[in-house]
């Protein structure tokens, strides 16, 4: 049997909860502190991001604000979550290679969520671990995981779904709802669960603790001695506290504010999303600064910026950088979890091919752009057949607001679009739907031609995969307004009912149609 400190810091704010988090790795790391079981909670509650997440990106900043939500940044990798005062989390603290962190961390992984998952089917569920890192039951997510590892220490952790607050959980975050696809789930309830509705009951939080304690001492071999904070262990907490208060810690993960982004790509992968933003010196030859985020994991905890540190300097080339990532990747032991060394180098790559959009548009402009199946050089030689246009730029009186195609009343911002594709030759359709967009594609495929559009970056996003899997070709300008998903309705958005109006960056879509439209 391993002993274990039984420590319950019970609710604590996100700063307080998240410098903890670091205190206990390392000491753990330095043998300064023993190993740890500790479960905590939080007051207020908490919207927190990934280690590698924008935090303006991912969370709705202004609805947490109002609704007196904490935001943070948590010490994991991984999406955003709300943590909840009803919600419980676990955390299994030790040295890296000792019980339960022996065999490495995939393996220690594994052991631990199976442990937790045991725990929990203590209450009568019926829990399993889904690789990577969830626990279901019945197919529904009860519970997320993650870890990291620091100074020599690892932290796994765990969040339990208790009450069902999923009103409050879905206005908080922006990144759950753009998550959904409709063949995957239809509402965001067939992929969360919550502990209380699966058992019809309330669930007292002691015996959840009591339920988790028996299910880590009877698989992992742990022996649970209650225990306190140490006088050293309070000191560093307050020595730490204030920076993990501070904005640069929220925004540590954050593009730069004085020039916009126009070397930018999105890579969508099964175990996360990828962002790559480069930024070049004064003479456009060479890397200046560089910014990978997204919901991912990597280990060690460090990678992600050293990678970055290496990009520094280097020549701005397409294969250049391709070559860099592998070579670096390539000397480490660890890497993001889930996505293939070739796919990070190939994300970093497409950013740097952005730049022959540099010919044609501004940065700005070229920030604004997002391409699909068409690489940055063949702007302006694929000719467009199509301009498509977003059904939610109607105005919400406008009749034909659901209809495909609209008798051109000339009262809206459609109307010029119409004018234009009809000068330029090319077939105007607004998109009413997720459906009808894909059904669209398969006609701009079948012509061989290519399109251009208009989509905020949150549906980009989201549907990069399949967007490219339609086999289509060509440009979406971002849209020049709130959108649904800023809005918390990405689902109404995707069936054709988004209820509030969008503005279209009209003089970009005209520029880019102008280009395509010559081929």
């Amino acid at each position: 049997m391993t002993r274990f400190r039984l420590l319950d810091t019970g609710c604590l704010s996100a700063a307080e909860n998240m410098a903890l988090d670091e205190v206990l790795t390392r000491r753990a790391g330095l043998g300064t502190s023993p190993p740890t079981l500790r479960f905590l909670r939080f007051k207020p509650d908490a919207a927190l991001v990934g280690y590698h997440q924008e935090a303006a990106r991912e969370l709705r900043l202004d609805y947490c604000a109002q609704e007196d939500i904490e935001v943070n940044r948590r010490l994991t990798g991984g999406g955003a979550l709300l943590f909840q005062g009803s919600a419980l989390g676990w955390e299994l603290i030790a040295p890296l290679g000792a019980a339960p962190f022996q065999g490495g961390f995939e393996a220690a992984l594994t052991r631990i969520c199976e442990a937790a998952a045991r725990g929990y089917s203590r209450l009568g569920l019926e829990a399993r671990f889904r690789p990577r890192n969830d626990i279901e039951v019945d197919g529904r997510k009860i519970s997320g995981t993650g870890g990291f590892v620091l100074d020599g220490g690892a932290l796994f952790q765990g969040t339990v779904l208790v009450k069902n607050e999923i009103g409050r959980f879905l206005r908080a975050l922006r990144v759950p709802v753009e998550k959904l696809k409709k063949r995957e789930i239809e509402s965001l309830m067939q992929r969360l669960a919550f502990v209380e509705d699966l058992l019809g009951r309330e669930l007292d939080l002691a015996e959840l603790k009591a339920a988790l304690k028996a299910g880590f001492t009877e698989s992992l071999g742990l022996t649970l001695v209650p225990g306190e904070l140490t006088p050293q262990e309070r000191d560093e907490l307050a020595a730490r506290l204030p920076y993990f208060r501070s904005q640069k810690w929220l925004h540590l993960r954050r593009p730069r504010e004085d020039r916009p982004s126009w070397l930018q790509s999105t890579l969508q992968t099964g175990h996360g999303t990828l962002r790559v933003h480069l930024w070049l010196d004064s003479r456009g030859g060479r890397v200046q600064k560089a910014l990978l985020t997204g919901d991912f994991f990597s280990r060690p905890q460090r990678l992600v910026m050293d990678l970055e540190a290496a990009l520094l300097g280097q020549k701005a080339q397409p294969e250049i950088l391709r070559r860099v990532v592998l070579d670096f990747l390539a000397s480490q032991e660890g890497g993001l979890e889930g996505i293939a060394p070739g796919e990070v180098a190939q994300a970093v790559a497409s950013a740097a091919a952005r730049r022959s959009l540099g010919q044609r548009f501004s940065q700005e402009e070229a920030a604004q752009l997002f391409l699909v199946g068409l690489a940055a050089e063949e702007v302006g030689h694929r000719r467009a057949g199509w301009l498509l246009l977003p059904y939610c730029a109607k105005p919400l009186q406008c009749e034909f607001r659901a209809i495909a195609d609209c008798g051109r009343c000339g009262q809206c911002q459609l109307s010029p679009l119409y004018d234009l594709a009809e000068a330029l030759g090319l077939t105007p359709t607004p998109i009413q739907s997720f459906e009808h967009l894909m059904a669209v594609l398969a006609q701009v495929k079948a012509q061989g031609s290519a399109f251009v559009g208009s989509c905020c970056e949150a549906f980009y996003s989201k549907h990069q995969r399949e967007l490219e899997h339609s086999g289509a070709s060509g440009v979406l300008v971002n849209l020049d307004s709130t959108t649904c998903y800023d809005l918390g309705k990405g689902m109404e958005a995707y069936a054709g009912r988004f209820d509030q109006q969008t503005s279209m960056n009209a003089p970009l879509i005209e520029k880019v149609a102008r280009i395509m439209s010559k081929g």
